[in-house]
C-alpha cells in the first residue's frame, strides 16, 4: 500500500494557485477587518432603506460590496482548508470566516423586508431620480417576485425563530441513519464475516457473487425495516414544515413554493415523470440486457447494480488526461481551448490526493477569483472523465464572470449541472470513438447506460415519490409507514418492469435517501442531464450555431430565468421532446452494445 503524501510534499505545480486570491494571510485578514467595518456602515441604513432614492442606492451598493468580497474570501477560507482538513490554522480560518458570514447574515436581514415595504408608485420615482438604480432593476424585481409570498414582520420573525426547530427532522433522520442504524454482517465472496455500513454497501451489492449481493440487499433493508415507524414520523415532520410554510406564503402547493425560488415553472417537473413513463420501456430493454449478460434465470432487484462490464482497467498519466480534455473540448473552439490549457498551466486545479486532503471533487470560484477545480487524480478512466467534467463548471462560471456584473453572474442550482454534463457526454463519446478494442467500448458503454438508468430514471422515480407524499400530506393524509412504504414497492415495481424480481426489503429504501429532506431538488439531476444530452446530440450532428448556442449560454450567468437561458442553448425543457432525445440516446447505447456481444 503506498504511503500517502503530506500536504507540504506535493509538487507547487500540481497545486492550486491559493496566492492568486491571497499572497498572505495578513492580506485575508486586512479584507476581514474591512468587512467588518463595511457591515457597520450597513447597519446605519436599518429603518432608513425607503427613505430616499440616494439610501436605496447607497445600502445596495455597500449590500453588494460586501457579499463580493466575503465570496472571495470564502473561496480562500475554504480551498485552504480542503487541501488539509487536519490543519489547525486553515480549521481556526474557517471557523472565523463562517462567524463573519453569519453576522453578515444577521445585520444585512433588514435589507429585503424594507424593501419591499417601498410602494411601487415611490419606488418608480426612485428609479427615475437615481439613474444607478437601473442596474438593480431586475433585482429588485426579483425581490419584488416575492412580495405576495412575505408575512407581516412579525410573522416573518416567528417563522425565521423558528427555522432550526423545523429543521429537526433532517437531523434526527440524519442521526439515525449515519450514527444509530446497525446495518447488520454478511458473509463476503471468501467466507469472511463483514459489518455493512453506507460506505461499503455498493460494493457489495456490485459482487459477481450473487449470494453476497442476495444476503447484502436483505441484510440492509431488513435492518432499516426496524425505524420504520420513526424515519416516517421525522419524514412527515419534514413535509409539515414545508407543506405549512408554503400555505402560510399563500401557495398552491410545497411543489410550487420550491420550484418558485429558483423561477423555474412546476411543468417542468410534471413533464419529466410523464416523459419518463411513456419511454419505460427503454430502461426495460436496459434490464433484459442485464439479464442476459449476467445469465440468469430469474433477475432480482439485488442483481440490477452489478456493472455488465468490468470497469476499464486502463491507467491513464496526468499528462495523457490533459491532452484527452484539450482535445475533447475542441469542438468549441480556439478560445474555450486555450482556456483550459491555461486552467493546466496556471494552477487552477489541485490535481493528487494527500493526507487529510479532501476526497472527491468540485470546481468553486467566485467573481474575483479563478474558478478552482479539486481533484483526486489516481489515471483511472473515471478520473480523466471528472476532470472533463469539473473544468465544465469552471468554464461556466468563468463565461458567466466575464460576461455579466457581480449582481447576475451566479447561475441557478437548475442549469449548474448542464455544463459539466456536456463536458462529461462529449468525453464519453470522443472515448468511444477512440476505443481500441471491443473491451474498452463495452465498459465505456457500460458506463453511460448506467449513468442514464441511475441519473434520469432512479431520480425521476424519487421525483415521483417525493411529489406523491405532499400530495398526500397536502391532502390531509397522515404519512404512515404503510403508506410510504407501499408507494415506494408500487413505484419500483412500474420503474423496474415485470421482468425484474422486485425484493420485498425494496419497500423500506425510502428510509435511507437524504434527498426527500431537500425540498424537490432531485428532479435536477434528471433535467440537468436530459438538457446535457440534448446539447450533445446537436453539436455531434454539427446542427447550424449549435456550439455558438452553447456558448452563448455559458455567458448568461444570472441574467435570466434558468428556462430562458437553457432556450438559448436551443434547449426548451417545457417540451417533453428534451427528456424523450435523452432517453432515445439511452437506447442507442444500448443496441450500439448489443451489436457487440
Amino acid at each position: 500500500m503506498e504511503k500517502e503524501i503530506l500536504r507540504q510534499e506535493q509538487k507547487k505545480e500540481d497545486t492550486w494557485n491559493l496566492e492568486s486570491i491571497y499572497e498572505t494571510r495578513e492580506k485575508y485578514q486586512e479584507d476581514y477587518e474591512k468587512v467588518v467595518r463595511w457591515m457597520d456602515e450597513l447597519s446605519h441604513f436599518q429603518g432608513q432603506v425607503g427613505e430616499s432614492s440616494k439610501n436605496l442606492l447607497a445600502v445596495l451598493n455597500l449590500d453588494q460590496q460586501i457579499e463580493r468580497q466575503i465570496q472571495k474570501m470564502s473561496n480562500y477560507a475554504y480551498r485552504k482548508y480542503d487541501e488539509d482538513l487536519s490543519n489547525i490554522s486553515s480549521q481556526e480560518l474557517v471557523g472565523s470566516f463562517d462567524q463573519l458570514y453569519a453576522e453578515y447574515s444577521k445585520k444585512s436581514s433588514f435589507l429585503v423586508p424594507e424593501i419591499l415595504k417601498i410602494e411601487d408608485a415611490k419606488m418608480q420615482k426612485f428609479l427615475k431620480e437615481e439613474s444607478d438604480l437601473e442596474e438593480y432593476h431586475l433585482l429588485l424585481q426579483r425581490i419584488f417576485r416575492n412580495k405576495p409570498h412575505i408575512l407581516s414582520e412579525p410573522e416573518e420573525k416567528v417563522l425565521s425563530s423558528l427555522q432550526m426547530v423545523l429543521a429537526e427532522p433532517e437531523k434526527i433522520a440524519g442521526i439515525i441513519r449515519n450514527s444509530e442504524l446497525q446495518f447488520g454482517t454478511i458473509l463476503d465472496s471468501n467466507q469472511q464475516e463483514v459489518k455493512l455500513n453506507n460506505e461499503n454497501l455498493t460494493l457489495y451489492l456490485k459482487s459477481p457473487d450473487r449470494r453476497v449481493r442476495k444476503d447484502t440487499f436483505e441484510t440492509f433493508y431488513r435492518n432499516y425495516a426496524q425505524y420504520k415507524e420513526t424515519l416516517a414520523e421525522t419524514l412527515q415532520g419534514h413535509v409539515m414544515a414545508l407543506a405549512t410554510s408554503a400555505k402560510l406564503r399563500g401557495f398552491s402547493s410545497s411543489k410550487e413554493a420550491s420550484l418558485f425560488q429558483n423561477r423555474v415553472n412546476p411543468k417542468v417537473y410534471d413533464n419529466l415523470i410523464t416523459a419518463v413513463h411513456e419511454k419505460m420501456d427503454i430502461v426495460y430493454h436496459y434490464f433484459q440486457l442485464k439479464k442476459e449478460v449476467l445469465q440468469l434465470d430469474d433477475f432480482c432487484l439485488y442483481d440490477t447494480y452489478v456493472n455488465l462490464e468490468s470497469a476499464n482497467d486502463k491507467t491513464y498519466s496526468y499528462e495523457e488526461a490533459k491532452k484527452i480534455v484539450l482535445d475533447v473540448v475542441q469542438v468549441f473552439g480556439e478560445e474555450y481551448q486555450n482556456k483550459i490549457k491555461e486552467a493546466f498551466e496556471n494552477r487552477w486545479i489541485d490535481v493528487y490526493p494527500n493526507k487529510a486532503k479532501r476526497g472527491g471533487a468540485y470546481s468553486a470560484g467566485s467573481y474575483d477569483t479563478i474558478p478552482f477545480v479539486l481533484l483526486n487524480y489516481q489515471g483511472a478512466y473515471h478520473d480523466v472523465s471528472t476532470i472533463a467534467h469539473e473544468l465544465g463548471h469552471s468554464m461556466h462560471t468563468y463565461y458567466s464572470n466575464q460576461n455579466n456584473p457581480y449582481l447576475y453572474s451566479g447561475y441557478k442550482i437548475f442549469v449548474a449541472e448542464v455544463a459539466s454534463t456536456v463536458n462529461e457526454m462529449l468525453f464519453n463519446y470522443y472515448m468511444l470513438e477512440h476505443a481500441k478494442t471491443k473491451e474498452e467500448k463495452k465498459a465505456i458503454l457500460s458506463e453511460m447506460m448506467d449513468l442514464f438508468k441511475s441519473t434520469i430514471y432512479r431520480q425521476t422515480m424519487f421525483s415521483e415519490f417525493e411529489a406523491f407524499i405532499f400530495e398526500e400530506y397536502e391532502k390531509g393524509h397522515v404519512l404512515t409507514n404503510e403508506l410510504l412504504s407501499n408507494k415506494y414497492y408500487a413505484l419500483n415495481q412500474e420503474y423496474f418492469g415485470n421482468d425484474v424480481i422486485i425484493n420485498d426489503e425494496i419497500r423500506y429504501e425510502w428510509e435511507r435517501i437524504p434527498h426527500f429532506y431537500y425540498d424537490f431538488y432531485v428532479y435536477q439531476y434528471a433535467t440537468g442531464l436530459s438538457a446535457a444530452c440534448y446539447i450533445v446530440n446537436r453539436i455531434r450532428k454539427k446542427e447550424e450555431n449549435a456550439v455558438t448556442d452553447y456558448l452563448n449560454f455559458l455567458k448568461t450567468g444570472d441574467s435570466m430565468d434558468p428556462i430562458e437561458e437553457l432556450k438559448v442553448a436551443g434547449v426548451d425543457m417545457l417540451d417533453q421532446k428534451v427528456i424523450e432525445k435523452a432517453l432515445d440516446m439511452f437506447q442507442e447505447l444500448i443496441d450500439e452494445y448489443r451489436s457487440l456481444m
